[in-house]
């Protein structure tokens, strides 16, 4: 069966879908744009632009962090995965419903009738930025690069499924049967079983072999993650310019094959989460991307600037370390949970002033607010986590957690203390570390110690080097963004085989009933068959609460007029409204 478009609804997934967000801000020294000209000064480009000449335009869009990382598979950073995402281009690519998948560097597929083998016609005109052409051979030579034995990037979850991964990724073979290619333009993937989430891990994004290959060999990837600062892609940008905490600078990309994309000149300046919206405000910035903040929707509003509004389809969330120290114990964390006015914070940081409307919203499980398993009946049976202090500590009363004389509770010898790891400057921990400190520490009896560590330490301890550090740290707050209705994206989340070094199951919660429903659910392609199956995943994980999150909140895209044609949903970002958008000086 040959198919262009591919309903979501039947079979798809995307296995790796989430990426971590800091929203810290940073010093921002105002930055000079590459070739000299300083953001909001003068501009280029003033005579109205003809779609007939070609790209034109410059956008400046407002981002808070980036780790200068933009290999597609080494990042983390969702601010470093939009440069991935502007650089490189996958097979296919969801529509802006988020419901099908079009082509993209492939012209069409066949998908056999058990869903274990995937072919894709690759189209003949697609080169990348430097003129070289795309083939086949550099979408096999991207999947066995995340497949070899020495690869420690956090991607693994979209070849683990393939035919012949485990003996390759074990060094006992440099045979990957799981995808060839069969001439320059035809790849197959043969995946072990037929599971609702092959297709969504064909489309990584393809790296060109004559660039990331240079030096690699099978069992050495260290050349490949050596070129993260200069990406080569196929994609509508390429990289120009990247000056650390001050401007990422792209420009179109001559030799891109695909369609739109008629901005010309991109440039990623870091902002100050306090001052982004008076930056918007005074021409800086033309666009402000998922901003959160209700204030900054008021100022955009009374300013007559462009909302693009949606909800989101991650959330802000807090990780136990459920391995190692007191919230190891599903006890504490649950008291920790009835202990923290989620709610309380919600209605208050997400309200907005203007029109009273809260923002936000609370929930007691880890899915997207867009995911296809959530429905009111399921919700209306999970453990209410409402705020109610004394519940928390009759909780931690029955599991032997007792109130010592210094006020500390204490169980077998070990102290109640929580070390938290927190991000310095974070707007929204700003409010949250003193409702802790007064909730779990001054109430409850918790010792509470606050290290405060940049985003990319944070993500060292708990991801890169995860296993050196488990016993640092008790919690930490995050943000997600979550690409896919699917509710199998908590599989590299909470499977007890995605804890350790370089893996997504960060509270490195294990749980071998979970294991089994999460192995049993995405295998079944039909997705009310499979409904069953991951409501039954809901609560276990609201029962045993590896993640709180804190809030899911409604996307704000703040933007001025000089920006048309501009369109974004829950699963089609700003970087996929490039598309289509217009700059108008």
């Amino acid at each position: 069966m040959t198919k262009k478009r591919i309903g979501i609804m039947l079979a798809l997934t995307l296995a790796m879908s989430v990426v971590f967000t800091a929203c810290s801000p940073k010093e921002d020294p105002t930055p000079e744009t590459p070739g000299g000209e300083t953001p909001g000064t003068e501009e280029p480009g003033t005579e109205e632009p003809d779609p007939s000449e070609g790209p034109s335009g410059l956008l400046r869009v407002g981002i808070t962090e980036a780790s200068g990382n933009f290999n597609p598979i080494y990042y983390s950073s969702a601010y470093d995965g939009y440069v991935v995402d502007l650089v490189f281009e996958g097979l296919a690519q969801r529509n802006f419903t988020g419901d099908e998948y079009e082509p993209v560097v492939a012209k069409d597929w066949d998908i056999s009738e058990d869903g274990r083998v995937i072919t894709f016609n690759l189209r003949d005109d697609v080169v990348f930025s430097d003129g070289e052409k795309l083939t086949a051979n550099d979408v096999v030579f991207t999947y066995r690069a995340i497949a070899d034995p020495s690869y420690t990037g956090r991607y693994g979850s979209v070849v683990r499924d393939l035919e012949g991964y485990e003996a390759f990724s074990a060094g006992d073979t440099e045979e990957f049967p799981g995808v060839v290619a069969d001439g320059d333009y035809k790849v197959t993937f043969t995946f072990v079983d037929g599971k609702r989430t092959n297709f969504a891990n064909t489309l990584f994004a393809i790296m060109p072999e004559h660039y990331y290959g240079e030096g690699y060999s099978y069992g050495n990837t260290a050349p490949i993650e050596e070129k993260s600062a200069v990406p080569l892609g196929s994609g509508p940008y390429k990289l120009d310019n990247f000056t650390e905490a001050q401007f990422i600078y792209l420009v179109r990309n001559e030799n891109y094959a695909g369609e739109g994309f008629q901005i010309a000149e991109l440039l990623l300046q870091f902002v100050d989460q306090s001052t982004d919206i008076v930056q918007l405000m005074n021409g800086e910035v033309d666009l402000l991307a998922g901003v959160i903040e209700p204030n900054k929707i008021k100022e955009a509003r009374d300013g007559g600037y462009s909302i693009n509004e949606y909800p989101r389809s991650g959330y802000g969330y807090i990780n136990f370390n459920t391995e190692f120290g007191p919230t190891a114990d599903v006890a504490v964390r649950q008291a920790l949970v009835y202990a923290f006015d989620t709610e309380g914070f919600v209605n208050s940081y997400f309200r907005d002033s203007d029109t009273g409307v809260v923002l936000a919203s609370t929930q007691n499980h880890p899915f997207s607010q867009v995911s296809w398993v959530i429905t009111d009946s399921l919700v209306s049976q999970l453990i209410d986590y409402s705020y109610d202090i004394e519940k928390a500590k009759s909780i931690l009363d029955e599991a032997g957690w007792v109130v010592g004389a210094d006020g500390i509770r204490a169980k077998d010898g070990q102290l109640l203390e929580l070390n938290i790891a927190a991000m310095p400057e974070h707007d929204i921990l700003a409010t949250l570390i003193p409702m802790w400190q007064q909730a779990w520490g001054e109430e409850l009896g918790a010792k509470l110690n606050i290290a405060y560590l940049e985003f990319n330490t944070i993500l060292d301890y708990v991801i890169y080097d995860s296993d050196a550090n488990v016993e640092k740290w008790s919690l930490f707050f995050l943000a997600t963004s979550i690409t896919t209705p699917d509710p199998d994206t908590v599989y590299t989340q909470f499977h007890s085989s995605e804890v350790g070094s370089g893996k997504d199951n960060t509270s490195r919660y294990k749980n071998p009933e979970l294991d089994a429903l999460l192995d049993e659910a995405r295998v079944i392609m039909d997705i009310e068959e499979a409904r069953p199956k991951y409501a039954e995943i809901v609560k276990i994980l609201n029962r045993d609460m590896p993640r709180v999150v804190v809030y899911a909140n409604t996307y704000f895209d703040l933007y001025n007029s000089k920006m048309t044609n501009f369109n974004t949903s829950s699963l089609y970002n700003w970087v996929r409204a490039l598309q289509d958008a217009r700059i108008e000086e």
